[in-house]
């Protein structure tokens, strides 16, 4: 392999390895692994701006006092993603403190987190947080750069967060740089003669496997986009409010119809599951066609102490493919099984095709040069 082609091939590799990792992050509705501070609540361990990496919390196993974690708050900063630590645990879920802060997350007016509230867990290093200096001066520079090209292109409307025109700006980034590193590269010297040579063989299995990865995503995003965690903040109070469902008296619960609305372009079923304790789903199993909405019945408990709660329901969307009870089994197995085997039957028709008309061979690539 010429240094060209090396080049070339590292290119697709960065671009695939990012269009993957920002994908995937909206795909499963995690915030990026790599993530950032902006407040001092975290010091001395990390300073506004600093960075840090963090595990998607269903690869991050067991959780336990003293580690930090981003989940999401509900009055902490107004709400929103917050990076703090553990400093407790209660029967209603984790109590969170920032570092530098004199008083926990509870007292401040945020009920206890939830498990579905947490999003990363931080790593560290026998007990201190692996800090990545300037994340977020270097995350800022580049949004305002995006920024900038966008409006530059007419497209000011569209947000530096979207993630197909970051995808799509860094793509034309690494061809451009591409196409002018191939014009001043020395193995592009043009020659009078002409020839054409073998340039060399790929597998059409490889090229199976790229065409059945890029159709991939957009079938799971049909599924994963909707799909998520609903949080719900109630007062369990002495004296519960009739004109308020979210305050509920001690020891007692309210209940509530729900409506889903399926906007994808597909038929779905939608599996509706409690998300923590302290709350019922009744028809849990809801098929709906495109643009129709369905309806479910929850019921809230309140503990027997007075105070604000979380509780949060899970819904998760697949494409229906299969009977709705087949799906139903394949999900209480693993999600991840339901997902993968909803896409894999609508993949299966275009990998059949593929390996009758092109077959299972090496495929020779011709370069051609001057």
């Amino acid at each position: 392999m010429n240094l060209r082609a090396a080049v070339g091939t590292a290119i697709t590799v960065i671009l695939v390895l990012l269009v993957a990792t920002i994908v995937l992050s909206q795909v499963f509705g995690f915030p990026s692994p790599i993530s950032f501070v902006e407040t001092d609540s975290m010091e001395p361990q990390l300073e506004p701006g600093d960075g840090f990496i963090g595990i998607p919390r269903p690869l991050a196993g067991d959780i336990e006092q003293g580690d930090v974690i981003t989940f999401e708050a509900q009055a902490v900063g107004g709400g929103g993603l917050t990076t703090h630590r553990i400093a407790g645990e209660t029967e209603e879920g984790y109590i969170t403190k920032g570092d530098a802060n004199p008083f926990n997350d509870t007292s401040a007016g945020e009920p206890p987190v939830t498990e579905s509230q947490i999003k990363l867990v931080v790593i560290q290093i026998n007990g201190d947080i692996l800090v990545i200096p300037n994340v977020g001066r270097i995350t800022g520079a580049i949004e305002g750069l995006i920024t900038a090209v966008i409006s530059a292109i007419g497209l000011g409307s569209i947000s530096a967060g979207n993630p197909g025109i970051v995808i799509g700006l860094i793509g034309l980034i690494l061809v451009v740089g591409s196409i002018l590193y191939d014009i001043v590269t020395d193995d592009n010297v043009r020659t009078t003669s002409r020839s054409t040579r073998r340039g060399g063989m790929i597998d059409s299995r490889l090229l199976l496997l790229i065409l059945l990865l890029v159709l991939s995503l957009p079938l799971l995003s049909v599924s994963m986009l909707p799909s998520g965690t609903d949080e719900l903040t109630i007062l369990s109070s002495e004296r519960p409010s009739p004109d308020d469902p979210s305050i509920i008296e001690t020891g007692n619960y309210s209940e509530a119809n729900a409506t889903i609305e399926n906007s994808q372009p597909f038929p779905m079923v939608i599996i509706v599951e409690p998300g923590s304790e302290g709350i019922e789903v009744f028809d849990q199993v809801l098929p709906a066609a495109s643009g129709e909405t369905v309806t479910t019945r929850t019921r809230v408990w309140a503990p027997e102490e007075t105070g604000r709660y979380v509780r949060s329901r899970s819904v998760s969307y697949y494409i229906h493919v299969l009977p709705v009870s087949w799906i139903a089994f394949l999900h209480n197995i693993h999600p991840v099984v339901a997902l993968g085997t909803t896409t894999g039957l609508i993949l299966l028709p275009v990998a059949v095709g593929f390996l009758l008309t092109v077959g299972v061979r090496q495929i020779t690539l011709r370069e051609a040069s001057r």
